[in-house]
């Protein structure tokens, strides 16, 4: 038994130690990878007109149904470089200018605005460079923001699409037969 005690064994052949010293380790590294994932890996904010509801999203439709009370459509044509928009609907004056965002699906760095100027009575322009291939959400507001109508477009765009109002915005119409 005096044997055992006499005998000193250095500190770095104990396994315990090392067991002691791994543990707060390997805490460290997990956080800091942790802190760079969430740093570099983050959510994008939600977009002005939706709301966050728990886990999911919703558009706030106020804008929509002040372009749906308008009677508001905009015909969007695309040529090389260049987009040209035709305007309708029950306005006291034509907007001045017109703000169309093209939004990218899920990375908002590829997002573009494009200023369209009037150049004839409900019509605008604006030109713009090459859009990388993908799917865009395209909303057209006025300068005051007051209503938008959306759409969806395939980039690279070609030929002519509708902008409306999000989801026509009639609400459901219940039986009174049916829950």
């Amino acid at each position: 038994m005096n044997a055992m005690l006499d005998k000193k064994t250095p500190w770095w052949s104990v396994p315990m130690v090392w067991l002691i010293i791994a543990l707060p380790i390997s805490a460290v590294i997990g956080g800091t990878l942790t802190v760079w994932i969430a740093y570099h890996f983050a959510d994008t904010p939600v977009r002005e007109g939706h709301a966050k509801e728990g886990m999911g999203y919703r558009m706030v439709v106020d804008r929509d149904r002040k372009a749906a009370e308008l009677g508001i459509a905009a015909t969007l044509a695309a040529e090389p470089g260049r987009l040209g928009l035709e305007l309708a609907g029950r306005f006291d004056t034509p907007p001045a200018n017109l703000t169309l965002t093209l939004a990218h699906p899920t990375d908002s760095r590829q997002d573009m605005v494009l200023m369209l100027q009037p150049v004839g009575a409900g019509h605008y322009s604006a030109s713009y460079a090459a859009i990388p291939a993908g799917k865009r959400n395209l909303e057209l507001t006025p300068g005051d923001k007051s209503w938008r109508v959306t759409g969806q477009w395939q980039a690279p765009f070609t030929g002519s699409m509708q902008l409306t109002a999000a989801a026509q915005l009639s609400s459901p119409q219940h039986s009174p037969t049916q829950p």
